[in-house]
């Protein structure tokens, strides 16, 4: 079963409407009496027979409130600096407009809900919705070593439960092991949330989880999670997660979670995961020191569809072994349409990004405008199922560390790993890649690359198009963060400015912010000249000769020089070729690209723009170009029109080529807008 963002809410509803998925009945929850919202303070100092109704007639036991049945919008507010041990588990659902807050009064140190290992978790959201937690410290260890949770939101056979928000929370010191499989269970850490159940399919619609400093978890940070899981050939999750074999039921996705601006750190297994979710957003966090004590990733999903990634900071990934992770992300079992964007590595001693899957489930994802900054291992690896990876214009500063120089497997180290045959379509375009590390290439032909810059280390053998030279960036290497990479961009003299490919949906701006031109960008993660910042689709073309060799016009205008258009043999010259563009741009300059031009290049040709009367114009008159290859090394040429054209479209006007075979060729066609 497949679902995507655009066709989720009618999904969900339709399924209600036939019965399969039910509205969240009111368990724990009172009858709206319609009386206004209460606050219920507590406190150390309190007494459980006051009314709690002021902080000087407070509660003050745990127990007091977990017998209390809140009702919409009614708030519990635990005093600052007062510590309660045991387990909160407030009772009571909220409404859209009327949640129940769980928080904190007065100043001073969060109020802390100390579980000291002896209960699952310390803060319990069961069967519960419109409910905001915020502002507390928890732990949730003792002398023990079962694994706990820090604050749990769950449900069982509840259909959906809406409007759950976890904020502005302490959660460290959570109870584990520090080795074996148990030492990476999702079900287990800071901040867990899981929808369970076998008879009333259950998801969330909008969680939020944001502002949370999660730290010394000995398994998981943050993770959501769900037993209506199964698709693809993917039947059940891990033999020790809380589900009993027989247990899983086809897939229902989470809809509308955000984890964001979150602050985890020195975590045993895995740092942030997202798994069972539709349009899940993973955005603005800070991961530091995960997979501690096994072999894991700091930021990984699986069971999505069309997930983004974007603004992530994620540093000091632990390497457990050549094939157990310790990348900084990694798109896992089942996770279609991935995006991967403005995200910060450094220093996972891993790698960079891994995609890996089961069964018979992809693991997809565009990876663009990334920097990764001294990542080791494997700075990319594919394995199980990989397939549809798009790697383009991001920066890979790997270099010769520490870590990489003195370890035991250095020689087994790789820029590019392919683990398995089933790794099928993984594109790198417009790429830097410095790599002083001199990381070899362990990789297929189900792996291709296009207009890299290659500015130190081996070049691919396979690459055809490859631009081996320095590449020019005013102070690379040495970023602090993720608000400092400024050293990546291009200098004006760089071999990456207006050189890459146009990548047809590219976001519209780079991993610092700056607008992308509509034409040719710079290659790389940072973009020098500030452009217009469309995310627009691919432009259209059409050739006046007929196609030859089983391509088509479009190949010219679809962000790849691998996919040429060749005309028919008998093709005759004059001939045109026209490329219309998804909105007006300016051009000053025509690149033209090909393989073999010596051979079937084009030799001499006007470039036309519209003239606003139904017809064409001249911009630039009998332009020749000199081919010098015969090969599949790829051969780039640019055409300066005498003045910049702002146009929607252009026409060549083919007079003239190199027709060895009878036919004319072309690789790509872009424009660029200044330099």
């Amino acid at each position: 079963m497949r679902y995507s963002s655009k066709t989720l809410t009618g999904v969900v509803t339709t399924l209600l409407a036939a019965g399969a998925l039910t509205a969240a009945p009111a368990l724990g929850a009172a009858a709206d009496t319609g009386d206004a919202p209460e606050t219920f303070y507590v406190s150390p100092n309190g007494r459980d027979t006051a009314d709690g109704h002021t902080p000087g007639t407070a509660w003050r036991s745990l127990d007091r409130v977990n017998a209390t049945e809140l009702d919409p919008g009614d708030r519990v507010l635990f005093a600052a600096g007062g510590r309660w041990d045991g387990q909160l588990a407030p009772q009571g659902s909220g409404t859209a407009g009327a949640p129940i807050t769980i928080g904190a009064f007065g100043t001073g140190a969060k109020p802390l809900i100390a579980g000291g290992g002896d209960v699952d978790a310390a803060i319990k959201i069961s069967d519960q919705e419109n409910v905001v937690v915020s502002g507390f410290e928890v732990t949730n260890k003792g002398a023990g070593t079962s694994p706990r949770i820090g604050i749990q939101v769950t449900a069982r056979d509840h259909g959906e439960v809406e409007n759950i928000t976890v904020t502005g929370n302490y959660v460290h010191g959570i109870q584990g092991v520090d080795s074996g499989s148990n030492a990476s269970n999702p079900s287990a850490g800071g901040i867990i949330v899981s929808a369970l159940g076998q008879t009333t399919p259950t998801y969330y619609r909008n969680v939020t989880i944001t502002g949370n400093e999660v730290a010394d978890s000995r398994s998981y940070g943050i993770v959501t999670w769900s037993s209506w899981m199964q698709r693809e050939g993917w039947n059940d999750l891990w033999d020790f997660m809380p589900v009993p074999a027989d247990g899983y039921r086809p897939y229902v996705p989470s809809l509308g979670v955000k984890v964001s601006d979150n602050y985890v750190h020195d975590i045993s297994a895995g740092g942030i995961t997202v798994m069972q979710a539709a349009g899940a957003l993973i955005s603005h966090n800070r991961v530091d020191k995960t997979a501690q004590n096994h072999g894991n990733v700091g930021i990984w999903w699986a069971d999505t569809d069309d997930i983004l990634v974007e603004y992530n900071e994620v540093s000091g990934t632990k390497y457990w072994g050549l094939a157990s992770d310790g990348n900084a992300f990694d798109a896992d079992a089942s996770a279609h349409d991935s995006i991967v964007q403005y995200n910060y590595s450094h220093d996972n001693e891993g790698g960079f990004f891994i995609a890996v899957s089961t069964g018979t489930a992809p693991a997809e994802a565009v990876i663009r405008y990334n920097v990764s900054q001294g990542d080791a291992n494997e700075v990319f690896a594919f394995s199980t199922n990989a397939r549809n990876i798009d790697v383009y214009n991001n920066t890979i500063w790997a270099t010769e560390t520490d870590f990489i120089d003195g370890h035991p497997d250095r020689a087994e180290f790789s820029l590019v790993k392919v683990w398995r045959d089933t790794v099928k379509n993984v594109k790198f375009r417009n790429n830097v890649i410095h790599n002083s590390a001199n990381l070899p290439y362990r990789d297929s032909a189900a792996v291709t690359y296009d207009r890299n810059i290659y500015s130190t280390g081996p070049v691919p053998a396979r690459d055809t198009t490859a631009i081996v030279a320095d590449a020019g960036l005013t102070a690379p290497g040495a970023a602090t963060g993720i608000d400092d990479l400024g050293g990546y961009k291009p200098r004006k003299d760089s071999p990456a400015i207006a050189a890459g490919l146009t990548v047809p949906r590219n976001g519209g701006a780079d991993v610092i912010g700056t607008p992308l031109p509509s034409g040719m960008p710079d290659i790389g993660a940072v973009q020098r000249r500030a452009g217009e910042g469309r995310d627009e689709d691919a432009a259209t073309a059409v050739a006046s000769a007929a196609n030859g060799q089983g391509t088509v016009p479009a190949a010219v205008a679809d962000g790849s020089d691998l996919s040429p258009w060749a005309s028919a043999t008998d093709v005759t010259l004059p001939t045109t070729l026209d490329v219309t563009f998804p909105s007006r741009r300016k051009i000053a300059e025509i690149e033209l690209s090909a393989i073999f031009g010596a051979d079937q290049g084009v030799t001499t040709l006007d470039v036309q723009v519209p003239d606003g009367r139904g017809g064409w114009r001249t911009a630039l008159s009998n332009a020749k170009v000199a081919w010098t290859g015969s090969s599949a090394t790829l051969e780039r040429h640019a055409l300066k029109l005498p003045h910049p054209e702002h146009a929607s479209a252009v026409r060549l006007v083919i007079r003239s080529a190199n027709q060895t075979w009878g036919n004319i060729a072309v690789s790509e066609i872009g424009t660029i807008s200044g330099r």
